[in-house]
């Protein structure tokens, strides 16, 4: 009877320990979403290793470190109940974690297209499970189960040790000019929330550089049953200094930010109800040029179409590939092509579409935020990277960007830190 109660309390433990495990790891996959990813890139990304490459490394060594604390301890557990040597009981445990991280390896290899990951994945499970078969028939079992673990594990990881050791080899960071706050810690999601709107609230006008964002509710407020009101602040800022050179406020609905766009003849055109021209100091001027410096509308499609195209010139498109750019005149033929140092989003272009950036970042959480990001200069004559630049003030989703009418400065940043650049 004695025993009897022994061998239950065993296999209850086994009950209890699993339940504690499985509970520990729902802890520790919602966390992942959650792990402070940004400090880490962020050193990394100093010693030249690729923002992207430590995330993945990152997270694959999260994955493994859940698995071996779901499965380890419930397994030792069986082996106390069932009378098994720990050690023999450990070394199992071991290759279930192995062949379950294989899996995982698997599908994330799947996700990203990457056929190599995928291959890895499946060897390394023919090798754990090669060795647990024929393990029962040899007498070193110890020994060649260790080998057979280290040489998995080493396979899964090899991809992202191979990443890290890898120096991006990015161009080199252009000269800041200065950096202004325009607003401390307020309404970033409103201001940067969008990529859409990131190269339509920052513009150049002649030796002026002008942008637009919310700068909170309005001290006026309508009915609760009417749209609330925000205050809109345009500011004229000195392209070589960075000093406010005039800045005005006006309401206008909340959520409805007045995009502004250059216009010939130093002017900006500003979407607000009602619609204005301004100079460069922000004073209202009759629209006598018209024109708008901007590619017609009519030849971009963005990221609806495959392959993403966007309006550098009235007679040239960009087209993003997965791995590669491309230039095209309205016939269709190709002027120029080049590799993209990472995949991401149009940040606009100069006047004469010779060059043009691309913000790469990454997000992850529940709601998500910004782990990096970082604008890739290029330029369509010599067909590579000119420029890298490293936003630290990380924005809601994608800081705001624009390139001077001939193309030297870029300026980039939200209401925190809007800082200009001088490319080379």
């Amino acid at each position: 009877m004695y025993a009897r109660l022994q061998a239950t309390a065993r296999w209850v433990l086994v009950l209890v320990i699993f339940s504690m495990t499985s509970f520990i790891l729902f802890i520790l996959l919602m966390g992942l979403m959650l792990w402070p990813d940004r400090s880490l890139v962020a050193g990394f990304t100093a010693l030249g290793i690729a923002a992207r490459a430590t995330i993945e490394a990152a997270h694959r060594l999260d994955f493994f470190l859940a698995i071996l604390i779901w499965v380890v301890p419930p397994t030792c557990a069986v082996g106390f109940a069932a009378r098994t040597s720990q050690r023999r009981a450990l070394r199992v445990a071991l290759s279930v974690s192995i062949l379950l991280f294989a899996t995982v390896c698997f599908f994330l290899g799947h996700s990203d297209h990457s056929a190599f990951m995928e291959r890895i994945a499946v060897i390394a499970v023919v090798i754990v499970m090669s060795d647990l078969i024929f393990s029962f028939f040899r007498s070193n079992f110890p020994h060649s189960h260790t080998l057979a673990n280290f040489i998995a594990v080493l396979l899964l990881f090899a991809p992202s040790l191979t990443s890290l050791s890898r120096r991006t080899g990015a161009a080199p960071q252009p000269k800041a000019l200065w950096s202004r706050t325009l607003q401390q810690e307020q309404w970033q999601s409103m201001n940067t929330g969008s990529g859409y709107a990131a190269t339509r609230q920052l513009a150049f006008a002649g030796d002026r550089v002008v942008v637009v964002f919310d700068a909170g509710f309005a001290p006026s407020q309508p009915p609760k049953d009417k749209w609330p009101v925000s205050t809109y602040q345009l500011t004229s800022l000195d392209v070589k200094t960075g000093a406010t050179r005039n800045e005005i406020t006006f309401p206008g609905r909340w959520g409805t930010m007045p995009y502004i766009y250059p216009l010939r003849g130093d002017l900006i055109s500003v979407q607000s109800n009602p619609p204005r021209t301004l100079n460069p100091e922000l004073m209202p001027v009759a629209d006598s040029t018209g024109a708008s410096t901007a590619p017609p509308q009519q030849q971009e499609c963005g990221a609806g179409c495959d392959p993403p195209t966007y309006a550098l010139t009235e007679k040239t498109v960009l087209q993003l590939q997965q791995k590669h750019f491309q230039v095209r005149d309205i016939t269709g033929q190709v002027l120029s092509r080049g590799d993209l140092v990472e995949w991401g989003a149009f940040a606009g272009a100069s006047a004469d579409g010779r060059r043009f950036a691309i913000q790469s970042s990454y997000t992850e959480g529940d709601p998500d935020f910004v782990v990096y990001e970082y604008f890739t200069i290029y330029d369509a004559s010599i067909r590579s990277a000119l420029a890298t630049i490293h936003i630290k003030d990380l924005p809601a989703r994608q800081s705001w960007s624009a390139f001077s009418r001939d193309g030297r400065y870029f300026a980039a940043g939200n209401p925190n830190k809007l800082t200009m650049y001088e490319l080379p």
